[in-house]
């Protein structure tokens, strides 16, 4: 005999609050560590050229291992920063097996990112699979999927309304972002990106009549914009190599040098620029009629 249905139901209950409030805890605890690094940080100073890359780690003084694109059966995942460390052989070349305990550290060394910071990816992905964060492994392709990492107007994918493989790089929209920037030395800055996102957004829902776009994933896309800002400030030359061959550029390093890394608070503040700042969000164009584009873009489907 089954059990009985309260004593089902009160189990239920229990898991489900049990879950929701150590998610919530731990996340409580990443911040108030990350706060307490953001004091480190302005009491500390800055690591100098050439030093941030821990000595003993990939990418000390600019060194970083050889690249090589991925071969025939390598997997890979709709995000350049994870598959650059796979085409360094930072972690498997493969892209096969990584542990998720080995991932955060890999992160942390060579972005110089926060420890928490470094936690998150790892500890989502885990979630999102189902996977024991502490035990289980996975394959870079296995976060290849819809609405993750990979969302509609991407800056550095393109739909996958048109089956166009997730790990693939968007190169003409990515061409366009590059040479959209405007600042000093012709490096990207906040005012670029939330510009150059605006016109992203308009432009895919459009063209795509399967578009789809929450608050959650607009701040997945501000948060890409904001690494790259912030990681590689925003500069063309280096991004090229990142975005569109996702490779370290010989001799790069990461551009935040502050000795506990870039913290969660201060990317969100660099987060919020980007996204808060996107006109078409509050001018009427993102609510706008679609125009005939996404007629087009329904009989280009259809041709496929």
């Amino acid at each position: 005999m089954g059990q009985p249905y309260l004593f089902i139901a009160l189990r239920r209950l229990f898991v489900i609050v049990y879950s929701s409030l150590s998610s919530g805890l731990v996340t409580v605890g990443l911040y108030l560590w990350d706060i307490l690094l953001v004091l480190f940080n302005l009491i500390t100073p800055d690591y100098k050229a050439g030093q941030v890359i821990p000595e003993g780690n990939p990418g000390h003084g600019g060194l970083w291992p050889k690249y090589a694109p991925p071969a025939t059966g390598d997997s890979r995942s709709p995000c350049p920063g994870l598959n650059a460390m796979a085409n360094h052989g930072i972690i498997p070349r493969n892209g096969k097996n990584i542990k998720f305990a080995d991932l955060h550290t890999a992160i942390k060394n060579t972005y110089n990112v926060s420890a928490p910071f470094s936690h998150f990816l790892p500890r989502g992905a885990a979630q999102l699979l189902n996977r024991d964060l502490a035990r289980d492994s996975f394959d870079l392709s296995d976060v290849s999927v819809h609405n993750m990492i990979e969302h509609d107007a991407s800056f550095c994918r393109d739909e996958i309304y048109r089956d166009v493989p997730q790990v693939a790089i968007a190169s003409p929209v990515l061409e366009q972002m590059l040479s959209s920037a405007t600042g000093p030395g012709g490096r990207l800055t906040t005012t670029d990106m939330s510009r150059f996102l605006g016109k992203r957004r308009v432009q895919c829902r459009n063209d795509n009549p399967q578009f789809s776009l929450s608050l959650s994933q607009k701040f997945i896309g501000s948060t890409n914009a904001a690494f790259i800002l912030k990681v590689f400030g925003g500069i063309v030359e280096d991004l090229r190599a990142f975005l569109l061959e996702e490779r370290l550029p010989e001799g790069w390093e990461p551009r935040v040098r502050h000795r506990a890394g870039l913290t969660m608070i201060e990317i969100n503040a660099t987060i919020g620029k980007v996204e808060f700042g996107v006109e078409e969000e509050v001018d009427g164009s993102i609510s706008a009629p679609r125009t005939n584009a996404s007629e087009s873009g329904s009989s280009e489907k259809a041709g496929l």
